[in-house]
């Protein structure tokens, strides 16, 4: 129950058009400061996701933080999706083109990576931070990884989210016994967290919403 707290309108309230204004300028950083990220300041991103609803109240979603360790993961990362890569090419399809140049991609990572680590890192930029989600319905991470960038970007922090992490974990022993990912888990999403070395001064345009009104 310390948990919960009375209703007050000036701390609960928050104007819709800035909220909207808030999530507008929201951007995918990838060129970080070379300054770690407080660890007050991950808690705070997680305690976000903390109080998302779950399905069913499940509070299902686990979260495990990623700094000292992050150049063993970064390789196990890109071993990983260099032998994705290199099966992918092997075996490609019709259906499967689409994905070649991922593929290649993955490689020529891998490659740059081993002539040099820290100048090369293509994959999590060489973030002080990375919070990876993890969690029994794929929807209860999605949620929580949502409202996570809200705050990480309230913080004053930027973020990405790296979809070639969660393709290189998926089924790989190595990364899910590094992680500690539980039994019925699956990864969901991975933030890449720091300061960010850019500065953007504008919003940007998107396509129409799709919306059927029924």
């Amino acid at each position: 129950m310390e948990d919960v707290k009375e209703y007050n309108k000036e701390e609960f309230s928050i104007q819709p058009d800035s909220l909207l204004n808030f999530i507008k300028f929201r951007r995918t950083i990838r060129q970080f400061e070379n300054k770690p990220v407080e660890k007050e300041k991950i808690s705070k991103i997680i305690e976000a996701a903390r109080f998302t609803q779950t399905g069913s109240n499940m509070q299902d979603v686990s979260y495990t933080v990623v700094t000292e360790g992050i150049q063993e993961l970064k390789a196990l990362t890109l071993k990983s999706l260099k032998k994705i890569g290199e099966y992918m090419l092997a075996n490609l399809t019709p259906q499967t083109m689409a994905y070649k140049r991922y593929a290649e991609l993955w490689l020529k990572m891998y490659e740059e990576y081993l002539e040099n680590p820290n100048f090369n890192d293509k994959l999590f930029f060489n973030a002080p931070a990375l919070v990876i989600v993890t969690a029994n319905s794929v929807v209860d991470g999605a949620l929580a990884s949502s409202n996570m960038e809200l705050m990480t970007n309230a913080l004053g922090l930027g973020t990405f989210f790296s979809g070639f992490f969660v393709r290189a974990a998926q089924d790989n022993k190595e990364i899910l016994d590094f992680l500690g990912v539980k039994e019925g888990k699956q990864v969901v999403t991975c933030m890449v967290i720091g300061y960010p070395k850019v500065k953007y001064m504008r919003t940007v345009p998107r396509k129409d919403a799709d919306i059927a009104w029924k």
